[in-house]
């Protein structure tokens, strides 16, 4: 499809060009100069370079109409890259975001991958290196944080990230924060948006445990920052970002709703760095001594383990990891819990199953429980529940692409130096060659000597892999663990069957992203 529209192109641009070179005057020469660019930059999107033509391609206006159609990623992955799988292609290539990338959908291969060091396969900065400084995802996010940053300097935020993740586990926070949940839910609990509620709770759980700081997100936000945050986040998910980056910068002199995000992400970025400022002159002034190193916020544990490590560490480094902590955990594990709710809603066995366990050890007493981490440890089943779930209906179907730093063999996959490459995480977590029937929700796939221990290489990654996995893996699953299983002691999840979601979900991005209309019904059993 696409080298029928480039021949096309080609033929009517050579139609246009020959009565302009015949007029030889400068309009006509700068004229077909223009046409020159374009269509280069015709060719540079159906075509890709010589040494990737040896992998299947996904064309660009293939990709961008489904995205732009709002296709689910399931239903994305089932027409354009399972059928790639099912005739034993380890890669695809496809030119999205800005350039031809190798998308691995071998998990031996994704695992030879993401084992191997960053002197191999660096954090890509193409993207934010082209929105430039102009744009309020470079402002909001930085290019150091631990999570983009490369070589010494992810060294260097990994030494004070590490500590403060491995220290903080605030159950107590959690469980506390749920209750407010429980108090909004049960105002209408027959019909109750459990996107909307979730966002709010991860806002306002995150808020508390990543800086102390009260977003107040289920108590209305009467001080503002949860819609100055909503207007931030809204703005960085859109196919716009990705197939127009490097126009981003007109925006902010052309569009006012543009203006506006910026302004957002200039006030929220110092209320972090004024925040960082004070939490580090407390705890110089031991102030925060006597607090649980459990119990304390991320920021607090930032900043003693910089003090500790002598790393010296700038507020405007503290705030980007910080505000990357924040985009990474809050609307990925806001969306993750809603889905999950909803396959238990659609999975009633499964959610019976997870109840008797938690019972068993929060007990069937008619009053709420937060558990301990010891409680935690013991939930098994929920634990597989949550895997499945992620597998499912995880909030991240790519790898953040890395360059390719040498010439590199992986696993039998030649990928030339200076080339794009990600794993297709749903490529992975749907081929029906790994997953037995892999659309449906089976929580005993994870249970020990059951099917996901049988497999080979890496079937399952929502926080990655290797030297690089994402350090909130188990902050994140904590947060889970918490809120359903003090969900499940006190509900029943069902969902109407006039529901438009009630035999699948109808979503309103192209991301995996739950719909803001989705709602459940809650029924207290105490």
């Amino acid at each position: 499809m696409d080298l029928n529209i480039l021949v096309k192109s080609y033929s009517s641009a050579l139609e246009k060009l020959l009565p302009m070179l015949q007029k030889k005057s400068k309009y006509s020469y700068i004229g077909v100069a223009i046409l020159c660019l374009v269509l280069k930059q015709a060719y540079s999107l159906t075509v890709p370079p010589k040494a990737l033509r040896c992998f299947p391609k996904i064309g660009v206006l293939t990709m961008f109409k489904s995205m732009y159609s709002k296709e689910p990623v399931l239903d994305r992955t089932k027409r354009l890259v399972t059928p790639l799988t099912n005739k034993d292609h380890k890669a695809y290539i496809s030119k999205i975001p800005l350039n031809w990338t190798v998308y691995v959908t071998d998990p031996v291969v994704a695992k030879a991958l993401l084992m191997k060091s960053d002197a191999f396969f660096p954090k890509s900065h193409d993207l934010l290196n082209l929105l430039g400084d102009s744009s309020p995802l470079t402002h909001f996010l930085g290019i150091e944080s631990v999570a983009i940053s490369n070589g010494e300097q992810w060294k260097k935020q990994r030494k004070i990230m590490n500590p403060a993740f491995h220290r903080a586990m605030p159950v107590k926070t959690f469980g506390e924060t749920a209750l407010d949940l429980f108090a909004l839910i049960d105002q209408d609990s027959n019909n109750v948006p459990i996107t909307v509620f979730m966002k709010n709770y991860t806002l306002d759980a995150l808020g508390k445990s990543a800086f102390g700081f009260d977003f107040q997100a289920m108590k209305g936000d009467p001080e503002g920052w949860t819609k100055k945050y909503d207007i931030i986040v809204a703005s960085l998910f859109g196919p716009a970002l990705f197939f127009f980056a490097k126009y981003d910068f007109l925006l902010m002199y052309l569009s006012p709703k543009r203006r506006r995000v910026m302004k957002a992400t200039v006030e929220f970025n110092e209320m972090l760095e004024n925040l960082a400022d004070k939490r580090r002159q407390e705890i110089l002034d031991d102030k925060m001594q006597n607090i649980p190193d459990s119990e304390k916020d991320l920021l607090t544990l930032m900043i003693e383990a910089d003090l500790h490590e002598s790393t010296k560490t700038t507020t405007k480094e503290l705030r980007e990891n910080i505000a990357l902590f924040f985009l990474a955990g809050h609307d990925t594990t806001a969306n993750t819990l809603a889905f999950c709710m909803y396959n238990l809603a659609k999975n009633p066995h499964v959610q019976k199953k997870a109840r008797e366990e938690i019972l068993s050890i929060l007990g069937d007493e008619p009053a709420d429980v937060v558990p301990t981490m010891e409680d935690l440890k013991q939930m098994s089943y929920l634990d597989m529940v949550l895997k499945e779930n992620l597998r499912r209906d995880g909030p991240v179907d790519k790898l953040m692409i890395r360059d390719t730093a040498k010439d590199v063999n992986l696993a039998g996959i030649f990928i030339p130096k200076n080339t794009k490459v990600s794993v297709d995480f749903a490529a992975l977590h749907f081929n029906p060659k790994i997953w037995h029937n892999p659309e449906s929700f089976i929580p005993e796939r994870f249970e020990e000597g059951g099917e996901y221990d049988k497999h080979e290489g890496l079937t399952w990654g929502p926080f990655s892999g290797g030297s690089r996995q994402c350090l909130g893996l188990n902050f994140s699953l904590t947060e889970q663990r918490v809120l359903l299983s003090m969900i499940l002691k006190r509900y029943e999840i069902s969902i109407s069957r006039d529901s438009e979601h009630y035999n699948r979900v109808i979503y309103d991005r192209y991301f995996s992203f739950a719909p803001k209309s989705l709602k459940l019904i809650f029924t207290r059993r105490y």
